[in-house]
């Protein structure tokens, strides 16, 4: 991850504690704050955001930049069923992969 898209995750995790912690936020029944605790990148665009809330409970975001003409970060709070889902998404990447390799050598002198 280069300085710039790190520096940007980070302005992203404390700017969504920000937004959580709002008292008149829809569904802060519990007028709970949001403190970052950790950030854990995952890979080169992906990350996870750990938060303290001020109920003693932790809360994660998860976190994926997207590539558009300045980049930019966007999250989710994953539940299990976005984790089970993103686990299956993997085989799928690689058959779009296997059939798109192939694809490259099309109208070209160079075969697989």
């Amino acid at each position: 991850m280069n300085k710039e898209v790190a520096l940007k995750l980070s302005a992203k995790a404390k700017e969504i504690a920000k937004n959580f912690s709002n008292v008149n936020r829809e569904f802060n029944r519990n007028n709970e704050s949001f403190t970052l605790n950790k950030i854990i990148p995952l890979s080169e665009k992906t990350a996870v955001a750990i938060y303290d809330k001020s109920s003693r409970k932790k809360a994660i975001a998860f976190l994926y930049w997207i590539n558009m003409s300045a980049g930019g970060w966007y999250y989710f709070i994953p539940t299990e069923s976005h984790a089970y889902g993103m686990v299956k998404i993997q085989k799928y990447l690689q058959e779009v992969e296997e059939h798109n390799y192939p694809v490259n050598f099309q109208n070209t002198l160079w075969k697989i």
